[in-house]
């Protein structure tokens, strides 16, 4: 029997459709259970898969199956580019103080402190957060980033949660606020040539391994939701959330906190689909994100992210 011929047949066609729109139907309305969570993280991958599916139905002229899968394949891509900033073309440019943000994890070089140093200095930010900083790392940091990041604060460990915080701007206030043991940075900077402030978050969630991880993963996130409405300063909040931006958690967080994501639909890469980001630095409604790009490293496809962002002329408190 060929392959066509059994696909011909009626219940193979039932199994086989039930099952391509079952795994499709579990990533866009996700249960709330720790397995069907992990599958959603493959959702950008499972959307390649169900373009190929279809070229596949279609070589073996099985119309319902090809269509159903190249629908699957559709209603993910529309997931997926409304799981994340939905403007698709950059803010035109204004008059007002633009401030450049990044953000790098020490522990992707893979202990390549030069490169590493070398890629921070690139890319030439006025506020960065480093994460998994440990005592060795602090202290290359520290000497290394001084002379032109005068104002910093760190919060050392061995474990994965040590934070560092590097500005060129005056930092006014820093507190660190914790879930459970786990530190996260809340502080507000003073722009310097400008009569602006803004409140900064870093924070950096217990990676949702299983499913105990998970929970305290989504507890986390209202936390760090619950401080970035403290006050009204415009708010930039620079994160590793060791989840994808179509997870239910991280379009409450957004939601919950009144940000927006700095990665917009048109700037998702191949790689980025297919890794599922879960670093991100989000923004208020104040600020207009002008551009937003990931960094690499000779020993790292992804060592970290930067982006500019500028004060709106006229800010509306509004989330889209």
């Amino acid at each position: 029997m060929t392959a066509t011929q059994l696909l011909n047949a009626r219940p193979i066609q039932l199994i086989l459709g039930l099952l391509i729109l079952f795994g499709a139907i579990s990533c866009i309305f996700t249960p709330n259970y720790f397995f069907f969570k992990m599958g959603a993280r493959f959702a950008g991958l499972l959307m390649l898969g169900y373009l190929a599916l279809g070229l596949v139905f279609l070589l073996l002229r099985q119309p319902r199956l090809m269509f159903l899968s190249f629908g699957c394949c559709a209603g993910l891509c529309l997931f997926l580019k409304n799981s994340s900033n939905s403007l698709l073309k950059a803010p035109a440019r204004n008059n007002q103080l633009s401030i450049r943000v990044a953000h790098f994890n020490v522990s992707a070089s893979d202990g390549d402190f030069e490169s590493t140093l070398k890629a921070i200095k690139q890319s030439k930010a006025d506020l960065i957060s480093i994460q998994e900083v440990t005592p060795d790392w602090e202290y290359i940091l520290s000497e290394s980033l001084g002379e032109k990041y005068p104002y910093s604060a760190s919060m050392v460990r061995f474990d994965p949660y040590g934070l560092s915080i590097y500005s060129k701007h005056p930092i006014q206030a820093l507190d660190t606020f914790y879930y459970e043991e786990i530190p996260n940075f809340s502080g507000v900077i003073k722009a310097k040539r400008a009569r602006k402030s803004f409140k900064f978050i870093c924070a950096h969630t217990t990676p949702p391994l299983y499913s105990q991880a998970y929970d305290a993963m989504r507890n986390h996130l209202r936390v760090v939701a619950a401080e970035a409405r403290r006050d009204s300063l415009p708010v930039v909040m620079i994160a590793n959330l060791n989840a994808p931006p179509w997870w239910a958690e991280v379009q409450e967080l957004r939601s919950n906190a009144q940000l927006f994501d700095s990665r917009r639909s048109a700037t998702y890469s191949l790689s980025e689909v297919l890794r599922s980001p879960g670093d991100y630095i989000f923004h208020s409604a104040e600020f207009n994100c002008l551009s937003f790009e990931n960094i690499v490293s000779p020993q790292s496809s992804h060592l970290g992210i930067k982006g500019q962002y500028q004060f709106k002329a006229n800010a509306e408190k509004t989330y889209r």
